[in-house]
């Protein structure tokens, strides 16, 4: 018997999708800023190139820095999605399937806590504080409350995709497949 589906698959699908190309786009350009990073230090030495390079790009460590946080936070994301983050399932593997149920649902539970208070909260609050402030980054100017964007973001696409494994546990599917580790549709389990 499969787990229940929720009725909002196609678009958490579409939204899944949407996740991973951002990332990708995202670290591609992180390859990029990196690449002319060290691209930029090494041709600066030679004097013939001083008319195309006047010295080693000031602006890549900085850029690196801010995308390497996106990536990170947004692939939280995506991994949280698929079911593919660290888990400890040992103590899952030895309960029944009535407890196995309840200790994911408390499980998701927690992530959602987390994510709604320390991600969203936090992070709408460090953003709007930054905004406020005026703070902008030194080499790239950019204020630094769109940096911290991704803290809130990734917390509220967490947020969505906790609700919507909630919503699978409870609503049905059978006991012996809510396995902690194993919650995030398409997930086979491990057993």
């Amino acid at each position: 018997m499969k787990r229940a589906s929720s009725p909002l698959a196609p678009v958490l699908t579409a939204l899944q999708t949407a996740l991973e190309w951002t990332v990708i786009v995202v670290m591609a350009a992180l390859v990029l800023v990196v690449l002319w990073g060290v691209a930029s230090r090494y041709l600066s030495q030679f004097a013939f190139l001083n008319f195309l390079i006047s010295g080693p790009s000031p602006w890549t460590d900085e850029a690196a820095q801010y995308l390497l946080m996106w990536v990170a936070l947004l692939g939280a994301a995506v991994a949280y999605r698929r079911g593919e983050h660290l888990g400890f399932d040992y103590v899952a593997s030895r309960l029944d399937a009535p407890a196995k149920r309840w200790l994911a649902v408390a499980a998701e539970i927690t992530v959602l806590a987390f994510a709604a208070f320390a991600m969203v909260y936090g992070g709408f609050a460090l953003v709007s504080k930054t905004l406020g402030a005026g703070q902008q980054t030194p080499a790239l100017g950019v204020p630094m409350g769109y940096v911290y964007l991704a803290a809130p973001i990734s917390g509220t696409l967490i947020v969505i995709f906790a609700v919507d494994r909630l919503w699978q546990l409870i609503a049905g599917g059978p006991a012996e497949d809510a396995d902690p580790s194993t919650t995030a549709p398409d997930v086979p389990s491990a057993t």
